[in-house]
């Protein structure tokens, strides 16, 4: 300390105002430095919620399902759905990601009046599309869908495309449940399954619910594929 202050003693009154005049310009640059580090804090931040929200925009079906979409466009034209193609294909992809015959998984369905009614029983993809959207479109007429962009009532048909329309639908009513919610298909599932769990250990189990009936997170699963206009 005191060698310090010889030093500092030592300094003339120019050195010392050249030191004070340096320090001082320090000061201004490093006050003007923080508010250019926080702006680039602001833009790294959008730009990581920009990228996520594009990585979720561009999850769509696949070319197998696109390749469906002319048929899909006829059988929807045929039952009133036209407005509602794409939601049939992000449906489709999340089925069967457009491979195997029975396409929208619809054998097992009420409008399936041809094939065993076991699963993949269809054997003709374009019977397992007109089943499918006409069990598509019964569910929406049981959530009241207004639009495609309906996207609350939407997730309540998917669910009831997927549980089965009437049971599922008449299980709302009961409990008056009006909108969709994984708590309240969980709970559907409890008692659809008749208090089955599925195990931890089964894949399932994390990527279709806790319970043992159908995919208690379906709506989400569909819906991640289909992005409406505004």
């Amino acid at each position: 300390m005191e060698i310090q202050k010889i030093k500092q003693t030592e300094l003339t009154k120019e050195q010392r105002r050249f030191l004070r005049e340096k320090q001082v310009f320090r000061q201004k640059l490093l006050l003007a430095l923080l508010p250019l580090c926080f702006l680039a804090v602001l833009l790294l931040i959008s730009a990581v919620f920009r990228a996520g929200r594009s990585s979720r925009e561009q999850m769509t079906v696949n070319a197998a399902c696109e390749s469906y979409r002319p048929q899909v466009e006829e059988a929807a034209a045929k039952y009133g759905m036209s407005d509602y193609v794409d939601l049939i294909l992000a449906l489709m992809m999340q089925e069967s990601s457009g491979n195997g015959p029975d396409v929208m998984q619809s054998s097992e369905g009420a409008y399936n009046t041809r094939y065993p009614q076991v699963p993949n029983g269809i054997t003709d993809s374009s019977y397992s599309i007109e089943c499918g959207i006409q069990e598509l479109k019964y569910s929406m007429e049981k959530a009241g869908v207004k639009s495609p962009s309906d996207t609350g009532r939407i997730k309540l048909a998917l669910q009831g495309y997927n549980f089965g329309a009437d049971v599922y639908f008449s299980y709302l009513s009961e409990h008056e449940i009006t909108s969709w919610s994984e708590k309240s298909s969980e709970a559907f599932a409890e008692m659809a399954s008749g208090h089955t769990p599925r195990a931890e250990s089964d894949p399932l189990y994390s990527a279709a619910g806790p319970w043992d009936y159908g995919d208690q997170k379906y709506p989400e699963h569909v819906l991640r594929y289909y992005h409406p206009a505004a």
